[in-house]
């Protein structure tokens, strides 16, 4: 497919979700169902095929791009804390643009996005970038939170980081190394069991992109603009120099990275606001509508931006 019947492609199902929402064909509630369930159910098994099916020489680009994942988390923080007074005076509108701000959709939207622009391949180093994404993502949100509320955020904090940690943490990382060690070790699934897997992942990117959909909801209320409009642009434009940051140091620390790795670390740099975002609101003074603001307009926005980045760094991919 050219660039064009690729953004075509992606942007479709996402279309779809967000006109089945204006005809409230899916309320709040059953959007919830449906993203916990591509979350929980689906995305463990492309998750297994794809390392299952996988060249074992591959695997020798996990730990960059787990280093790259880690590397991009603590710039785009330390960057948000110290821009936040752009945003706004207001120390709660502040607050919001670094929670909405800090971390990307590196393995939903994310996913979806590598799968159609570089194939199977930019899926799996997807994965490896995303792999231990929610202790890195919850370590580094929360060490924000402390540093802007300059206290502990409690108990309930605590156990609100295990019960997100256990229920969307474990389930893709324990698929990935179940099926890295089948993969390395020869062990061979009966036939009928590696279809029932691989329908069932099929369905995984369509449905990720239609759930983004059912997520975007376009109202901007008067005095979040600007920190809606910084957040947006921090996301999807300023991201790509945080990862040309980071696939320096990646780069410079190991030397055996492929170009597609160099590739995916400088596209996730750029993804669009995480979904997530919002969890992190409820543990610090802050503006939830600013925080989905920056979330739905990055992704509006990255419709674009995506596409655009992947046909610069595909033209100036040689220098990489």
């Amino acid at each position: 497919m050219n660039l064009v019947e690729i953004v075509l492609t992606i942007n479709f199902p996402i279309f779809l979700g967000w006109f089945f929402k204006q005809l409230k064909l899916f309320p709040d509630n059953e959007s919830a169902v449906l993203r916990k369930f591509v979350i929980k159910a689906t995305v463990p098994f492309l998750i297994f095929r794809n390392l299952y099916n996988a060249d074992t020489k591959e695997f020798s680009q996990m730990l960059p791009m787990i280093t790259a994942l880690c590397l991009t988390l603590v710039f785009s923080a330390i960057i948000v804390v110290l821009t936040r007074n752009l945003s706004s005076s207001d120390k709660k509108i502040s607050n919001s643009f670094c929670v909405g701000s800090f971390v990307g959709n590196y393995s939903y939207l994310g996913w979806g996005v590598l799968s159609y622009f570089y194939g199977e391949t930019g899926f799996t180093r997807g994965v490896f970038f995303s792999m231990f994404f929610w202790p890195a993502v919850l370590s580094t949100g929360f060490t924000i939170i402390w540093f802007l509320s300059r206290a502990s955020s409690g108990k309930a904090s605590k156990d609100k980081i295990i019960h997100a940690l256990t229920s969307n943490a474990i389930p893709p990382v324990l698929s990935a190394f179940l099926a890295m060690a089948m993969n390395f070790y020869g062990i061979k699934l009966p036939e009928w069991l590696a279809k029932s897997i691989g329908s069932i992942a099929n369905i995984t990117i369509p449905a990720i992109l239609f759930t983004v959909g059912l997520s975007l909801s376009v109202i901007l209320k008067k005095g979040t603009v600007r920190p809606v409009i910084l957040g947006t642009f921090f996301r999807t434009i300023f991201g790509i120099i945080v990862g040309a940051a980071v696939l320096s140091i990646v780069s410079f620390c190991f030397k055996d990275i492929d170009i597609t790795t160099k590739k995916v670390i400088l596209m996730e740099s750029v993804m669009p606001s995480a979904a997530l975002s919002p969890f992190f609101a409820d543990f610090v003074d802050s503006d939830k509508e600013v925080v989905s603001g920056i979330v739905t307009f990055s992704t509006i926005f990255s419709l674009v931006t995506l596409p655009f980045w992947y046909f610069m760094i595909e033209k100036w991919g040689s220098l990489l």
